[in-house]
């Protein structure tokens, strides 16, 4: 920044020593071509405060822009991205939980691991349906992962799950689009290894996780932000065996 401020600064200073000795070389022998000198020095000087003011602009543009990248400041598009990664998580926290439970009933002689890790590994299914890649419009249609939900075997004519789905894929559609549109798009980390992540790092998707039983699978990929610097701005949702309580149902 301080470089481009120097170069503009010698721009100036230039442009002005160059139209004061054409007045000078002028000014002893002709009064008209003065007068016309200072008018071209006028609209000289005024393209040259025009450039400045654009350059400086770009300038300070890279700055915010760099400074996002880095991490060391907040913009408008960053709280924009915070506020699509919240939209994610809480479209994966109920529609995507909810949607489950339809796809997914009680099996006879199921138990309550089971079930949920089964439902589990479908969430991991959907979201991936839905959301990869995050960065990109929604290419597939509704109907196309409907009809995928039903070749994995899942119960995709129960009641209520047309409705509730179409509600989930226009939710989904809109956050992609969303992102799509910031200068600085967000991805799902769907590469991390989530069986090496302590405790502080995840997110248990049903409930609590047994005691010292690490993640199994991820679900639900954290919500990354691009830059030199990426910045995950939700945690990773994993399965982790749950606890067995008495009397559990569905």
């Amino acid at each position: 920044m301080a470089a481009g401020h120097e170069w503009l600064r010698h721009q100036i200073v230039t442009e002005l020593r160059q139209q004061t000795h054409q007045l000078m070389s002028t000014a002893a022998s002709d009064q008209a071509a003065v007068l016309r000198a200072v008018a071209d020095l006028n609209e000289r000087v005024d393209a040259v405060a025009r450039n400045v003011e654009r350059v400086l602009d770009a300038l300070r543009d890279q700055g915010v822009r760099n400074a996002i990248a880095g991490g060391s400041a907040t913009s408008d598009v960053h709280r924009r991205h915070l506020d699509l990664a919240q939209d994610y998580r809480r479209l994966v926290r109920q529609e995507v939980r909810f949607l489950v439970r339809l796809l997914c009933p009680r099996l006879d002689g199921e138990g309550d691991t089971d079930l949920a890790r089964r439902r589990a590994e479908t969430a991991r299914r959907l979201v991936e349906l839905l959301f990869e890649p995050l960065d990109q419009p929604m290419a597939r249609k509704q109907e196309q992962i409907v009809a995928e939900l039903r070749r994995l075997g899942l119960t995709t004519e129960v009641p209520d799950f047309q409705a509730q789905f179409g509600t989930a894929f226009r939710k989904a559609a809109t956050l992609r689009d969303a992102v799509v549109g910031l200068p600085h798009t967000g991805h799902l980390d769907f590469l991390a290894d989530v069986t090496v992540l302590p405790p502080d790092r995840y997110e248990a998707w049903d409930g609590k996780q047994s005691d010292g039983a690490p993640p199994e699978f991820l679900i639900a990929p954290a919500y990354v932000i691009a830059g030199d610097r990426p910045q995950a701005l939700t945690q990773p949702i994993v399965f982790v065996a749950p606890v067995i309580r008495p009397g559990a149902g569905r």
